[in-house]
């Protein structure tokens, strides 16, 4: 939104032509006067000033306290002692473990349980090349404070980076490690392992099972998006078959050890108004929300971009909110990106205020539901990330992710 620039009044300088000298008497009161005012000043800024900069100079300093996760990032391990390691964003330290009133005050439920506060760093894909490559990662994120670590294991087009067990996807499992191998890296760094599944945008899988596709009507042929130039499969969530599928790679995932699964991408394709001509209007309808309960179970915890959560009308990643009744026991997963959510908006630019009220205003669109926020750290600069922790630790959100 372009702002008019306000000038303001101009003032026209004049030289007083009226000087009169001062006699010696006034010369001695106004000194007085002056050595009295200094005083004073003095006296207030020890007795007011002192206490206020050494309060301004604890925020933002004080220890992780414990904190309570949802069911779904249960943890077991105490936080570690903080400490920074280069090429790891150190977390941001939380003030407090107080809790709001939820959806009553306009922020929604933080996480909470009776177990220690789970920070937790995403780590690079790069980090699965090899169990010495992820261990020296995981290293670095202890070393850096958190006490858990996100690691996606299914990406968005498909692949699944561990050796998998589920049949006909060697070709699809494009992992050196199985996912034991991954847990125990994880144990013996003393940090809990969260994984991150990419859940229907699903190329490689939609290659080898064609009954997980959109299909064109009347024709036995798959659907493919074009809406970014490159023609790719998507996984209908109306499908039987993708929701076996996922079942099959959840099992895989908590046989292991992994109780923390974060869901991302439970989503429609970017449809074009020409995909009406080739696939089923259902897809297109108001209700369609209603087909992604098929592939998603109560308990588990869902990406959500907080710009489609504060859209007038529910974006592609948060359209399951039109009917929070079916997410009973879900957690949010509120991925906040001062990119997406700009002072131009109406966001505050104060990054403390910044995400005040990002979850202020997310409590309202998803009711009871608990969050756990997700920081983008792009666009923030240290001193700003460590302010953003405070303002989670006052609201009680002492639960959260650094991307």
């Amino acid at each position: 939104m372009n702002k008019r620039k306000y000038y303001g009044r101009k003032i026209k300088k004049t030289k007083n032509l009226y000087r009169r000298k001062k006699s010696a008497g006034q010369k001695i009161f106004g000194t007085v006067v002056l050595v009295v005012a200094a005083a004073a000043i003095a006296f207030l800024g020890f007795c007011i000033g002192k206490p206020l900069l050494d309060y301004i100079g604890s925020i933002g300093t004080k220890d992780i306290p414990e904190w309570t996760p949802a069911d779904s990032y249960a943890q077991q391990n105490p936080a570690p002692a903080e400490s920074t390691s280069a090429g790891t964003t150190a977390p941001p330290e939380t003030a407090g473990s107080q809790t709001t009133a939820g959806s009553e005050s306009g922020t929604a439920e933080p996480v909470m349980s009776e177990t220690t506060a789970l920070a937790a760093q995403e780590v690079p894909a790069s980090a699965l090349a090899n169990r010495s490559s992820l261990s020296a990662v995981l290293a670095k994120v202890k070393s850096a404070g958190y006490n858990a670590a996100v690691v996606q294991l299914k990406d968005r087009n498909g692949h699944l980076r561990y050796r998998s067990g589920i049949e006909n996807t060697e070709e699809i499992s494009t992992g050196s490690m199985t996912l034991g191998e991954i847990a125990a890296v994880f144990s013996e760094n003393g940090l809990v392992p969260v994984a991150e599944i990419s859940v229907l945008a699903d190329q490689a899988a939609c290659e080898v099972f064609t009954d997980m596709n959109y299909k064109i009507v009347s024709e036995d042929t798959s659907w493919l998006d074009y809406s970014t130039g490159t023609p790719t499969r998507w996984a209908n969530p109306e499908s039987d078959a993708v929701r076996r599928y996922f079942e099959q790679i959840t099992a895989e995932l908590e046989t292991a050890g992994f109780e923390n699964i974060l869901l991302t991408d439970v989503i429609f394709p970017d449809f074009q108004f020409y995909d009406t001509e080739f696939i089923a209007q259902r897809y297109f309808a108001a209700d369609r929300y209603n087909m992604l309960y098929n592939v998603i179970k109560p308990g588990c915890c869902i990406e959500m971009k907080a710009s489609d959560v504060l859209a007038e009308t529910f974006g592609r990643t948060a359209e399951m909110l039109a009917d929070t009744s079916k997410l009973d026991g879900t957690t949010v997963a509120l991925v906040i990106s001062r990119q997406e959510l700009t002072a131009e908006a109406g966001f505050p630019a104060e990054a403390k205020s910044f995400i005040e009220t990002v979850l202020s205003l997310a409590g309202k669109k998803t009711g009871a539901l608990p969050i756990v926020p997700v920081i983008d750290s792009t666009g923030f600069d240290d001193a700003e990330l460590s302010r953003i922790g405070s303002a989670l630790g006052e609201l009680g959100y002492d639960s959260y992710i650094m991307r």
